[in-house]
């Protein structure tokens, strides 16, 4: 038997809220936060046409809407987490609709199905579950990569936003890895530079001490020392975002 419609408002507004919450805590949060107010928009909507005076079957239109919904934003959330690593939370909380809205309809259809539609209906469903396990355990457990955090820190210095906890300090300080050494060495540099442009002589030369045990600037890329050198270049003040 289907979820009524507001069942399935509640698991729309629920799913979105926390995209839109955890948002804040990815190195590009538009992408999530994007997605959330598309689920919160979507559970508005299906609110206000559990008062349409027109009959029809809400709970099925309900799951159908959420199954499609979930099924387009996992696809999306699936090439975040593979393709450019830029957000790791859509794809496995998508699948979770996509997941119920599938096991809705087949739940509800189960009964007039025949044996081979039914085992059809079972192996589809067993292999969202497999795939949704997969994007959890990658997106929620594994996380965002040090990369991401590197490369989103250089956007918050072009853009001047240097201090405070969305800005490129509070980014490179996140950027970090034990296998990939190199990523360290270009945290440090930009930690480096940004508090010397900053003024905060001690941190930058902490930053640019632990630099030096990695091999100094000689050892890393010019073309990342231009881009951050001409980043810095170009503020005239500073902004920060808390």
């Amino acid at each position: 038997m289907l979820m009524d419609n507001v069942g399935w408002v509640v698991l729309l507004a629920f799913i979105g809220g926390i995209l839109v919450y955890f948002s804040r805590d990815q190195p590009f949060p538009e992408i999530s936060r994007k997605h959330g107010f598309i689920l919160l928009s979507i559970a508005g909507l299906l609110w206000i046409s559990a008062a349409s005076p027109r009959q029809f079957d809400e709970a099925r239109v309900a799951a159908t809407i959420v199954t499609i919904v979930g099924g387009i934003q996992m696809l999306i959330g699936a090439w975040h987490i593979a393709i450019t690593n830029r957000d790791v939370i859509v794809g496995p909380l998508a699948g979770v609709l996509l997941c119920a809205g599938t096991g809705a309809l087949f739940a509800d259809d189960w009964a007039l199905s025949s044996s081979a539609e039914q085992g059809v209906a079972f192996i589809t469903l067993s292999m969202l579950i497999l795939l949704e396990v997969y994007l959890f355990f990658k997106g929620m457990i594994v996380g965002t990569t040090a990369r991401m955090w590197s490369a989103a820190g250089l956007r918050q210095v072009e853009r001047g936003l240097l201090s405070g906890t969305r800005g490129a300090i509070g980014y490179f300080e996140r950027a970090w890895d034990f296998e990939e050494e190199y990523i360290n060495a270009m945290s440090h540099l930009a930690l480096t530079k940004i508090h010397s442009h900053l003024g905060n002589n001690e941190l930058a030369s902490e930053h640019h001490e632990k630099l030096q045990r990695l091999g100094g600037e000689e050892s890393m890329d010019s073309a990342w020392i231009d881009a951050l050198e001409t980043s810095l270049s170009r503020l005239n003040g500073t902004k920060s975002e808390e």
